[in-house]
């Protein structure tokens, strides 16, 4: 099961890597918005349809 990448994915000094699920950088989603994106993210993957975005910028 391959999963979303976390905010500690991304190297320190490189440029804002946005989320593969939302229209946010990583770097914006706190704990609860990033397990949520990594959550739909999988969902996505077995065909679930898309939904809200819950990161809180």
């Amino acid at each position: 099961m391959a999963s979303a990448p976390s905010v500690t994915d991304v190297p320190t000094g490189t440029a804002v890597t946005s989320c593969p699920v939302c229209p946010h950088a990583l770097a914006d989603h706190d704990r609860i918005s990033l397990r949520f994106c990594q959550a739909t993210q999988v969902q996505l993957s077995a065909g679930a349809g898309t939904h809200g975005c819950v990161c809180p910028s």
